[in-house]
């Protein structure tokens, strides 16, 4: 049936209107003059050739029709020696229309020969219009007869164009298109013998073209939509032959101009790595290989400092990234490799030397580094090392290596060239937000591959239905290392953002960044994470909150500090800032700007009251962090404006309550809030008229304002800080309907 279908598709009617395309002859069949003209072209072809000639094309033996042939060829070459070439297309006419398209499967074989003949007669003819013509009508009949339904025509069709291309070069150059598409069907052919004359064909046809590219006379341009198509083909050959053609180029042309387009076919070839048939994957890691290194030259020729012709690495580095998501980890190991080289051959020697001159490849790869930064996030939890199939080269490192190199790289080339990186600091932090804002890191996004080999191909795009062989991604995983990878792209996502606060950004912008990032890393408690994110994590805020010293913010907060008695109201700035003069001035230069940190805290414990088992941990990682006397008073004061700008329900009132008791428990308990405890010991008890105690006095007084709402946490604070009047009304005004046994085990 499929041959059947073959015939009645290919075999007699694909290529007809191209013939008479290529063969310029755009008279109808059904105009008598034109059929008049071609029977006069008949009888003029049988008085140039024999009879036995005629009939020993059609003979079954290949010796009778190979004579018959040669017999062609020198009459071919004599008319063309006495100018006659009308009597030459005589030749050609009849050659495609009595025995190309002859019933007689012998006679289509002499055809497809005695067309190659001719050709070798054609050789040394001028270049005219009738020669063009004749060679137009050879080839167009050649291509015809490589589509026939019989394999031993298509052999020697296969035999026949090679001839012809062998012959005429400059014809192959012109319509490569055309026999890059028998090519591809050669290449897939059923019949081993028309492969392997296919494959000496691809071979000669290379060599023409690449021989044409480099002399000028046929563009690699023209070339780069037909691989960037069949790149992504799902068909084995036609795969195998895009590959070997993209060999050829990146190998063999002056100059390299395909690496113009490179990010046009990389994807594909990076998904053959994860093939299954063992030669596409073996063709595809070869041509990356050859072309790698050709991207880490730096000289300004290959760069194209003049603008004309040039790599695109932001593009190449884009597609990187994007293959980093494939299920296969070995694709992924490969692309994070290609991007280490390419990020350390371009961005490595950059900062080394301030007077050097910056390359055009270092400017394109800076360019991208905003989209380099995803990719690392993704590879770098990556713990995949080897494969039995792993190539040398790639053995010894893994995944994570890889990607930790590139990283340590890449901040290092921030942190000497911080203000080169401003106009691309939108980038960097929508690719951190993307980070902050999911689970974290590869597993999370795309659950880990396994490999599995079953029979069948019914499998879908995204994994499911009936398995087939390759890589799939699949949720049966385990838990530890899925959260060893995501706090490797977590720790690193919050490494960025102080590298970029430190380098990159400029001081006006300071707090605005610091704004960014604030709610996304304080929202990362809801999933619970390990310790060591949420020590990083507020160890990162307490960095982008502190104000350098060139912010206008600094003078404008301390024109607002009273250095005299404090003003009536207790919770505001002016004494927030009277009382903590009490801190030594190495201690002062640890406060933030403002307390949206805290703010944020407050509002996201409100909404999750789960979290508030976990308060008094972050409570303590605060304090580790910055002053705990700050760190009280601010929680304390937006304690108090989250009361006022709330409805005073129960709900939040409980939960103030809770907070403020979470306060309470690492106030007296934790080695942190030590400097504290020292602080408001005896602050109401023991008092002078001196500075220190006044602030010491404020101190107390704004944190019993918050203490308020919470019972134990007032008694606990004012026998501590030796305000025992004040404890004796709190005991004495107590609703005894508020003891209940909770209040007991509190206390």
């Amino acid at each position: 049936v499929l041959m059947t279908m073959r015939q009645k598709i290919e075999s007699l009617t694909l290529f007809d209107s191209d013939m008479i395309k290529l063969a310029g002859d755009t008279a109808s069949f059904d105009d008598e003059d034109a059929l008049r003209s071609r029977e006069s072209l008949r009888r003029s072809f049988q008085q140039s050739i024999s009879a036995a000639v005629l009939v020993s094309l059609a003979h079954k033996r290949y010796e009778r029709r190979r004579l018959a042939a040669m017999e062609i060829e020198k009459v071919v070459r004599s008319l063309v020696q006495q100018g006659e070439l009308e009597r030459v297309r005589a030749i050609i006419l009849l050659l495609s229309d009595d025995y190309v398209r002859s019933t007689s499967e012998d006679a289509r074989k002499g055809g497809v020969v005695a067309l190659a003949a001719g050709a070798i007669g054609l050789k040394k003819a001028e270049e005219t219009t009738e020669v063009k013509h004749c060679k137009d009508l050879i080839l167009a009949a050649v291509v015809h007869a490589c589509q026939d339904h019989n394999q031993r025509v298509r052999y020697y069709a296969t035999e026949s164009l090679f001839n012809v291309v062998k012959v005429i070069p400059t014809l192959a150059v012109q319509h490569f298109f055309t026999l890059f598409e028998i090519l591809r069907s050669l290449y897939a052919d059923v019949d081993l013998d028309v492969r392997s004359g296919a494959q000496l064909l691809d071979k000669k046809l290379k060599e023409v073209i690449v021989a044409a590219i480099n002399n000028g006379s046929f563009a690699a341009e023209a070339c780069v939509p037909l691989f960037a198509r069949y790149v992504h083909v799902r068909n084995k050959p036609t795969k195998r032959l895009t590959l070997t053609w993209l060999q050829e180029f990146s190998g063999k042309l002056v100059g390299s101009p395909i690496l113009e387009f490179l990010h046009l076919f990389l994807a594909g070839v990076f998904v053959m790595l994860s093939d299954p048939n063992s030669g596409i994957r073996t063709l595809a890691l070869s041509f990356l290989e050859c072309v790698l290194p050709q991207l880490l030259v730096t000289n300004n020729d290959f760069e194209d400092g003049s603008g004309e012709r040039g790599v695109d690495f932001d593009k190449i580095l884009q597609s990187l990234v994007t293959t980093m998501e494939h299920p296969d980890p070995f694709v992924r190991k490969v692309a994070m490799y290609w991007m280490s080289r390419i990020v350390k051959a371009h961005m490595s020697e950059e900062g080394k030397d301030e007077g050097k001159h910056v390359t055009a490849a270092s400017i394109s790869v800076r360019n991208c580094l905003p989209h380099v930064l995803p990719g690392i996030l993704l590879s770098i939890g990556d713990t995949f090392h080897k494969s039995p199939s792993t190539p040398p080269f790639l053995s010894e490192l893994s995944t994570h290596t890889l990607a930790e190199q590139t990283n340590t790289t890449l901040q290092n080339a921030v942190r000497h060239h911080g203000k080169a990186y401003v106009s691309h600091l939108d980038g960097f932090i929508i690719a951190l937000h993307e980070e902050l804002d999911s689970p974290g890191g590869l597993s999370a996004r795309h659950p880990p591959a396994v490999e599995r080999k079953p029979y069948r191909m019914d499998v879908k795009s995204d994994g499911s239905g009936i398995e087939s062989t390759g890589w799939f991604r699949t949720d049966q995983s385990d838990a530890a290392e899925k959260d060893d990878a995501m706090m490797m792209s977590r720790l690193c996502a919050l490494q960025w953002v102080v590298v970029l606060y430190e380098s990159v950004v400029p001081d006006s912008l300071k707090a605005e960044y610091a704004r960014e990032f604030i709610s996304p890393i304080i929202h990362q408690l809801i999933s619970s994470p390990p310790d060591l994110i949420v020590f990083k994590s507020f160890e990162v805020l307490a960095k982008i909150t502190i104000p350098v010293p060139s912010e206008d913010s600094i003078t404008t907060q301390q024109s607002t500090r009273q250095t005299a008695h404090p003003p009536s109201l207790v919770m505001n700035d002016g004494n927030l800032y009277f009382a903590l003069d009490i801190l030594p001035p190495s201690q002062r230069k640890l406060l933030s700007r403002d307390r949206h940190v805290f703010a944020v805290i407050i509002n996201l414990h409100s909404h999750n009251n789960r979290l508030l088992a976990n308060l008094s941990r972050v409570i303590e990682f605060m304090c580790t962090l910055q002053p705990p006397e700050f760190v009280f008073l601010s929680f304390a004061i937006e304690l108090d404006r989250f009361v006022y700008a709330h409805d005073t329900s129960d709900d939040d009132l409980e939960f103030v309550s809770c907070f403020v008791q979470q306060m309470n428990n690492v106030m007296l308990t934790s080695p942190e809030a030590k400097d504290l405890r020292v602080a408001l010991l005896d602050a109401i008890g023991d008092r002078t008229n001196n500075d220190e105690d006044r602030r010491r006095a404020l101190l107390f007084r704004m944190l019993l304002h918050a203490f308020a709402h919470n019972l134990v946490a007032t008694l606990s604070l004012c026998l501590w800080g030796g305000a025992f009047h004040t404890a004796s009304m709190v005991v004495n005004n107590i609703d005894p309907l508020d003891i209940n046994l909770l209040f007991y085990l509190e206390l």
